[in-house]
């Protein structure tokens, strides 16, 4: 389905009825906004661990704008905080009030953006293997930060330095997902990777744009303190793309967030431990005292 936002046709679907039945009286089900990351990916690699949502929230996810499934519209417009305010229009093209804005890695970078420019917008954010900065973040005196170093060969660090050297092209890109791919997930979970991204279609132009121009710019952190959303920051263990001092700086800035480590993820705790990510989002959701209006008896 398409909906066209600050000119542009945004690409979204839609898991899970917006109501449920409750002792015969009908009552709205919280609205979950997916963003993926990348940027250069879509939504379709998500699926898999917020599918399984769909009877607890109505799951709308998103091709952000130039990616997936979205129009193709002049790089120059794919900024962080444009591509904020197509979400929000996005919501309000749909009638949707109150969301909780689920950002995956860089799909974070535009929720924490949705969250400072849109104050109110949001009932909460998921924040899942994201982080306020690429810049180096200090941690915990005494905490090992997880490194692919730790477990990749030497021909999928050889990509890796590739493709983070600025070499992206679509041979490099591949390359960097056949061999540095499966350290993505924690070590029981390394087949994970290939399997999720099958149903992802990647936008080489968008990665070397999100690369070059939009990460190197990055920096939230100063403003995190003005983020009034209530936030659940959840990392994995082993995730060294966004490590888990990066989701303790945001918990250390954002006032009203929770910290959730999965000891046993990478950055996709939501399809590797997806039993332990279900509970820790529905407590969120309690937390938050979401209670959907009546709307028939």
């Amino acid at each position: 389905m398409y909906s066209t936002v600050n000119g542009t046709a945004l690409f979204f679907d839609v898991q899970g009825s917006a109501l449920e039945s409750i002792d015969g009286v009908l009552r709205e089900k919280p609205v979950i906004i997916a963003l993926h990351g990348g940027l250069g990916f879509d939504h379709g690699y998500l699926r898999d661990g917020l599918g399984p949502l769909a009877d607890l929230a109505q799951v709308i996810y998103v091709d952000l704008r130039s990616q997936g499934r979205s129009e193709r519209s002049p790089l120059e417009t794919a900024t962080l905080e444009q591509m904020a305010d197509d979400v929000v229009g996005l919501a309000q093209n749909l009638g949707v009030t109150k969301p909780f804005v689920f950002g995956h890695s860089a799909g974070g970078f535009v929720a924490l953006h949705i969250a400072l420019r849109y104050p109110g917008f949001a009932k909460g954010l998921l924040l899942a293997g994201t982080s306020p900065t690429v810049l180096p973040i200090e941690d915990v005196p005494g905490t090992r930060a997880p490194s692919l170093a730790d477990r990749a060969s030497p021909e999928a660090l050889e990509a890796a330095s590739r493709l983070f050297g600025g070499d992206i092209t679509r041979e490099t890109v591949f390359q960097f997902f056949e061999k540095v791919g499966p350290y993505y997930a924690g070590p029981a979970n390394e087949r994970l990777t290939a399997r999720l991204m099958r149903s992802t279609l990647p936008n080489i132009d968008m990665m070397k744009h999100f690369m070059t121009e939009l990460a190197p710019k990055y920096d939230l952190r100063g403003a995190l303190d003005r983020i009034s959303a209530p936030a659940l920051v959840m990392v994995g263990s082993y995730d060294w793309v966004c490590p888990p001092r990066a989701s303790r700086c945001l918990v250390e800035g954002i006032e009203k967030a929770i910290f959730v480590e999965f000891k046993h993820s990478g950055h996709f705790l939501f399809s590797e431990e997806p039993d332990e990510f279900r509970n820790v989002v529905t407590d969120f959701f309690g937390s938050v005292d979401w209670c959907g209006p009546p709307t028939s008896s």
